[in-house]
């Protein structure tokens, strides 16, 4: 038997002594390559004279079936090359791949691989894509075991001390035995992806965004792994997208609110995450045993996370700096190095000079070739905290310079990032009782975030324990439920995740959720319930932080329903001893609904008052607060088709003036929120909500105004037996914009976006000498933000419009010329404006001076079909592009307002003609950069000829005339491009071939942007570029792409060749 599986072969021999009932089947490979499987049978080759043939007509292909048997497949596997003499060679690989199916019939699979080699990511911080690459592969064993492989998503809540959520590189398994007696068995190994962090931090009134994200060591600027993140507002999780709660940059590391969530000030927003950064080989080794019988449950866990302090990724530690981080101990303020090193001059790097000073050296930025220079680093310390501040941005990086001690936010020193340990292992055992049940929790910790260094290891060491049960007692209609709980955390003890609730440090004034104080803490609760119609729930805590903390926290819970009322409310009381203050928060609510046959009325409040006092000179803490808030609303649902809720509410703020809470503003909000028409053929909803500031001091509303709007309306609509379809959506919010800084990174050739020019000959990359790049051997630079981003805020607005006509749908016409029309439109406007005194902007084309962002996109096209290939067909279609983005400091607005017309006619089903025609309108101005600032009026002509020479072979010519012109400028350019173009198709080969001849007639400077711009890269005078395209099909799902493309422009030519390997499943 032979096997031919793609390239690979394999032939085995029977030996006619062994049996056939003797011979063991028990590999799934084994079952798989057992069949004849071939594309060539040895029976059907024939030899004449000393030659052997195939006889064609017999052979059996192989299908995908065949290679793949029962796997259901889909995806792409692409391996190229570039190459080329203006560029260096470069290598593309990509792979997007899903697999499912049996294996055999106790085994399924499922596997999802995703890899793309790519190796930059431009706009955003980070250069590398490793972190958003995918591989997932799982096996189900008998419905009883599962094996995975690859990416995998380690999450962990059976446990109470020890839970995590992490992200690896590993295998994993999970197996379970027992069918009343249940056993689970879960373990997983592999290096670690991410690091694990979270963060809170209280809103900004009326600013939906962006909130920008750290990392746990304060870095400032992270790449978030996608789908890590779960973020909370005053303990409740939203969702992500945009009709949902929030939307977020991955590749930025920012959170933006929808207006479906307005934030407000007294928001508490927890956000945990996984980021890239991976400074060490990092291991991972996670697993858990539980057991479940008919009234127990027993657990273990464990949780192991170890750096290879011999392995560093990203770092190359010195042996300074090792010895530095040996004597830093625990201590993160000690493990720091000196950045400087010294460098020989090069005019694309920013290097400074030591100056020699009594009160201390210091670095200045210098080109002084006869100096000693060095290359710095800078790190963030705070404001005042540093002795350097950002002095300037380059393309080259930022410019930094001396101060003074502590009046600067950087310092010259580089972090060390230290290597880390950490080990936890919990037990925990449940047992239920007769409408009860008991239970216990025990955690032992190992953390050393520092493993080389042997000083302070005593600390590393910790447990945790905590004990709990409950009991249900009943009679008549009555239901009581007492609980308590107990638990204990040792000081050195290290939380892998939170313990507690998201509000926990919150609920009982901390800073933290734990604060490496030893903990202890009590709970007792008393739940009581009559027929489920009404509830009574209290509940204490007593929480001991040893001898730095004492607090007793008192609430009531309360509901119930009679009739058409229904109530409920909640009482907190909380009262701390602390060594630095003392606090008392008290915090209820309670509202009240009555439901009639089509709505609702409801009315409430709530307040919170917070005093918290420093113990030695009984200041209040400018943290303090206190706030009341009463409400009215108005619910009406007579139908599936209208719902309605309206809301107005009006709110006190106190804040601290004269050691005093004293009243800042009053607050009068209204928010309606509506469902108006739901039908088939209509939707319509409407969200809008408004908050009035009344300040009482004149000053603080000049300097503190904060009305804003958030809203958005939705309209879908199907009209003239859905002939016409118009979708629109509307938005109105406030935020924050990011003012970032960027610069150009060198990649491999031919996998970047932009192009660098040297126009002034200075041998220097400035920022405005690089563009887009119109051939890929010139594409050699991306763009990525520095570490500099200003947030400005911001009023925006938002419109997305789309509209689709069929006029003969519309006219309920059999006509054949009415029915070769159709028309699109399609807006989408984006505006972002500084905020100032403003509550909103309406408009979204409005245009004035305080306008920071801009994306408005137009398109509207009109287009008449040939319903067969014969007669006439045309199209005209608007675009009109106007971008504005805020970078370096500064705005760049580009503006370009397009006009094509299109006409064809069908000689004959293999003869046609196209007249093509365009207009354009191009306007580019930069507060920056004086050279970026030019208009052009383009326009184009270009009638073309294709001809069907045979059924395989197909020819094209065009000739086109171009005109371009500055309009306040010399410059300008009239073009001759002639075109001609050869097209071969049989079964699975196809060739292009290609062949332009242009004659540029430029006037004006070309080597300039506006040059550049309106030679398309090209030079003046005579240009020739040609290309040759190869595409062939090997088999079904295995296809060949080879490209070459040459150009000259009367000096040296140039030749760019590439080849693709692409396998479709």
């Amino acid at each position: 038997m032979a096997l031919n599986l793609f390239n690979g072969q394999i032939f085995t021999w029977k030996n006619p002594n062994i049996p056939e009932d003797s011979i063991k089947r028990d590999s799934i490979l084994a079952a798989k390559i057992d069949r004849d499987v071939f594309s060539r049978d040895t029976l059907d080759f024939i030899k004449l004279q000393n030659k052997i043939i195939v006889d064609e007509g017999v052979l059996v292909r192989n299908t995908r079936s065949q290679i793949l048997g029962d796997l259901q497949s889909k995806g792409s596997i692409i391996r190229g090359i570039t190459f080329g003499n203006n560029q260096g060679q470069s290598v593309q690989s990509s792979m997007d791949l899903q697999i499912s199916g049996k294996l055999s019939k106790d085994v399924s699979i499922l596997a999802s691989i995703s890899d793309h080699n790519l190796p930059m990511q431009a706009d955003g911080y980070t250069q590398t894509l490793e972190e958003f690459d995918k591989i997932y592969i799982q096996l189900n064993i008998k419905e009883k075991s599962i094996l995975r492989a690859g990416h995998l998503d380690l999450l962990n809540d059976q446990t109470y001390f020890g839970k995590y959520q992490r992200r690896s590189m590993g295998l994993e398994f999970e197996t379970k035995f027992g069918n009343q007696n249940k056993t689970f068995v879960d373990v997983s190994a592999g290096v670690a992806r991410s690091e694990f962090h979270r963060i809170r931090f209280q809103g900004v009134e009326g600013n939906q965004g962006p909130y920008r994200l750290n990392g746990k060591n304060g870095e400032q600027f992270i790449t978030i792994i996608s789908g890590s993140e779960q973020v909370f507002i005053d303990g409740i999780l939203m969702k992500r997208g945009e009709n949902q709660d929030y939307v977020i940059n991955y590749n930025t590391g920012e959170v933006t609110f929808t207006s479906f969530r307005p934030i407000f000030r007294q928001n508490l927003i927890t956000i945990s995450y996984n980021y890239t950064n991976r400074n060490y080989n990092r291991f991972l080794i996670t697993g858990g045993i539980r057991h479940e019988r008919e009234k127990a449950k027993y657990g273990f866990n464990w949780f192991m996370e170890n750096d290879n302090k011999n392995a560093p990724l990203s770092l190359n530690l010195s042996k300074e700096d090792e010895l530095i981080l040996a004597n830093a101990g625990n201590n993160p303020d000690l493990m720091y190095a000196p950045s400087g090193t010294v460098s020989e001059y090069d005019v694309n790097k920013i290097l400074y000079e030591l100056i020699q000073n009594p009160n201390g050296n210091y670095y200045q930025n210098s080109t002084d070739q006869t100096q000693t220079l060095y290359q710095v680093s800078f790190t963030y310390f705070g404001q005042n905290s540093g002795d350097y501040r950002l002095k300037q941005t380059t393309n080259n990086g930022r410019v930094f310079e001396y101060v003074g001690a502590n009046l600067g936010d950087y310092r010259a020193v580089r972090k060390l990032p230290a290597p880390q340990q950490t080990q936890v292992f919990s037990a925990n055992t449940e047992i239920q009782l007769n409408e009860g049940k008991i239970g216990a929790d025990v955690s032992l910790s190992n953390f050393d975030p520092n493993l080389f260094s042997s000083r302070d290891s005593y600390q590393n060491t910790g447990y945790a324990a905590r004990i709990f049960g409950n009991k249900t007692y009943t009679k008549n209609n009555w239901k009581g439920t007492p609980s308590i709980e107990f638990q204990h955390i040792n000081k050195q003890f290290h939380i892998l995740d939170r313990i507690n609730d998201v509000e926990f440090s919150r609920d009982f004034n901390l800073t933290s959720e734990f604060s490496q104080i030893t903990q202890n803490r009590l709970t007792f609760s008393f739940l009581n319930q009559w027929k489920n119609r009404s509830l009574l729930n209290y509940r204490i805590n007593y929480l001991d932080e040893k001898d730095a903390y004492k607090g007793i926290k008192n609430d009531l819970d309360f509901g119930w329903i009679k009739g058409k009322f229904s109530t409920k409310g909640n009482l907190s009381y909380l009262d701390t001893k602390a060594t630095l203050m003392n606090t008392k928060f008290v915090r209820g609510g309670i509202s009240a609904e009555f439901t009639g046959q089509k709505g609702s009325w409801g009315i409430g409040g709530s307040m919170e008052h917070n005093l918290k006092n420093f113990n030695q000179t009984n200041q209040l803490d400018v943290t303090s607060f206190s706030w009341k808030e009463i409400f009215v609303q108005k619910k009406i649902g007579d139908s599936a088709r209208t719902k309605l809720m309206t809301k107005i509410y009006f709110r006190d703020n106190d804040s601290v003036r004269n050691n005093s809470l004293e009243n800042m503003n009053h607050i009068l909000g209204l928010l309606a929120e509506s469902q108006i028409i739901k039908t088939e053929k209509t939707t319509l909803n409407a969200l809008v909500h408004y908050r009035k500031f009344y300040y009482q001091q004149q000053d603080f509303a000049n300097k503190f105004n904060q009305d804003f709007v958030v809203g958005n309306i939705l309209y879908n609509q199907l009209l003239f037996e859905k002939g016409m379809r118009l979708q629109a959506f509307y938005e109105l919010g406030n935020g924050q914009e990011a003012q970032r800084e960027f610069q150009y990174v060198k990649v491999a050739d031919g996998t970047g976006i932009y192009k660098w020019t040297d126009y002034n000959g200075d041998g220097i990359q400035q920022l405005d000498e690089f563009e887009i790049a119109e051939y890929a051997d010139l594409a050699q630079y991306i763009r990525v933000y520095t570490n500099t981003v200003n947030y400005i805020p911001s009023n925006k607005n938002k419109l997305q419009l789309a509209l689709f006509v069929n006029p003969a749908v519309v006219f309920k016409s059999e006509n054949k010329f009415l029915k070769r029309w159709n028309f699109n439109i399609s807006l989408n406007s984006q505006n972002s404006f500084y905020k100032k005194e403003k509550v909103f902007v309406l408009n979204p084309f409005e245009k004035n001076d305080d306008q920071i962002l801009k994306n408005q996109n137009i398109l509207a096209s009109a287009n008449f079909n040939p319903t067969d290939k014969s007669g006439w067909n045309g199209s005209y279609r608007f675009i009109s592009n106007n971008n504005l983005i805020n970078a370096n400091f500064s705005n760049e607005e580009r503006k370009q307002t397009s006009n094509f017309l299109n006409i064809g006619y069908w000689f004959s089903k293999d003869f046609r003609v196209d007249w093509e025609n365009a207009l354009h309108q191009i306007a580019n101005s930069s507060q920056l950069f004086k050279t970026r600032d030019y208009q052009l009026n383009n326009f184009e002509t270009k009638p073309k000829a294709t001809y069907k020479l045979t059924e395989t072979l197909q020819a094209e010519l065009s000739s086109a005339l171009k005109q371009k012109k500055r309009t306040e400028g010399e410059e300008s350019l009239n073009t001759f491009d002639l075109t001609g173009s050869l097209q071969w198709e049989r079964k699975k080969t196809s060739i292009r071939g290609n062949f332009s001849f242009i004659n540029n007639h430029f006037t004006g400077n070309s080597f300039s942007i506006v040059g550049n711009q309106m030679l398309d890269g090209l030079k003046p005078g005579k240009n020739q570029v040609w290309s040759v395209f190869l595409q062939q099909s090997i088999n079904s799902f295995i296809q060949l792409n080879v490209n070459y493309e040459g150009r000259n422009s009367g000096e040296r030519t140039i030749h760019i060749g590439s080849m693709q390997v692409k396998a479709s499943f």
